[in-house]
């Protein structure tokens, strides 16, 4: 994302793509009451911090045992320690607490590069996973809950928190976050690239739900959006046409012709633009060679065009 003013709002984060192995209609948000439903109060973030943060403690004890918080320097009386980066040795050990306030600081002092604090290790950049990631999520949430549902940070509070529950298979709670997001961000008139985000991770935790219907009509969506905004050669057009190819195989609909159509005319810009390498290059041979096979009118020559696909991947 380019540079942006202090008082701009960064892009939004993104669920992964649905794993391989893995808008039309109203979602409930939609329906519901402006700024209500699916949003949990103080009292409720402050207790599912305190779940989480124990629970990150505990999935961390062994990696931290012994060590000190890289922030306050203190050990792991009290609260406890975490550590889920690439950070080894002493480093990248601290309190969630420690890194809430200092996400919340280095935003303070730089908007456009501090918020990355909230979800990434200032030490080794790379993003936090599993439970601590659910952790913070909630911290964050409980840092901006209170502010104006407009403010740019609480906006971004709740895409984390929804990320932060979907890490740790949360997907019922993460729906309800998502859910409530997005019908904010519409409510808001908010950019079309963040609904777009919005949409394809609530896409995600559809699927994840078995909600395969409801994903589908999200991630066609997100594709057309996608071509629209960007055109059919930007990365993240070519990630959509992906998911919305995986979305069409998984829920077995008898459009085998079209799942082939979408990773024919998609796969050869992938490979001009990302390279024969790059993994969502990769990743759509393989999604291409499952519509070849999976489908049950598929012919032996499909199965011998998906083994050659696979082989050449």
């Amino acid at each position: 994302v380019a540079s942006q003013s202090r008082n701009s709002e960064r892009l939004p984060f993104g669920l992964p793509p649905v794993p391989i192995a893995a808008e039309s209609g109203e979602s409930m948000a939609e329906l519901a009451a402006p700024g209500q439903v699916g949003l949990p109060t103080r009292e409720e973030a402050e207790q599912n911090y305190n779940e989480a943060v124990l629970e990150a403690v505990l999935a961390c004890a062994e990696d931290t045992a012994g060590q000190r918080c890289f922030i306050c320097l203190d050990g792991a009386a009290g609260e406890g320690l975490v550590r889920m980066c690439a950070c080894r040795g002493a480093s990248g050990v601290a309190h969630v607490s420690c890194l809430a306030r200092g996400a919340q600081a280095a935003d303070e002092r730089d908007a456009d590069t501090g918020w990355a604090r909230w979800y990434t290790c200032g030490l080794c950049e790379q993003e936090y996973h599993g439970v601590v990631r659910c952790a913070l999520g909630w911290s964050c949430w409980k840092t901006y809950l209170g502010r104006p549902e407009g403010d740019r940070a609480r906006r971004l509070a709740m895409n984390l928190l929804g990320l932060g529950l979907w890490a740790v298979k949360h997907y019922e709670d993460a729906l309800s976050v998502q859910e409530a997001e997005l019908s904010l961000r519409r409510r808001l008139d908010d950019s079309e690239e963040y609904i777009l985000v919005a949409q394809g991770n609530l896409a995600s935790t559809y699927h994840r739900l078995g909600r395969l219907d409801e994903g589908l009509h999200l991630r066609q969506a997100v594709y057309s959006g996608r071509v629209k905004l960007h055109g059919e050669e930007h990365e993240r057009t070519l990630r959509a046409a992906s998911n919305y190819a995986v979305s069409l195989i998984d829920l077995r609909v008898q459009r085998s012709e079209e799942v082939k159509s979408l990773m024919l005319k998609t796969m050869p810009v992938a490979q001009r633009v990302l390279g024969e390498s790059h993994s969502l290059t990769l990743r759509m041979k393989w999604n291409y060679a499952r519509a070849l096979y999976q489908y049950v009118d598929a012919t032996i020559d499909d199965l011998r065009e998906a083994v050659t696909t696979l082989e050449e991947s």
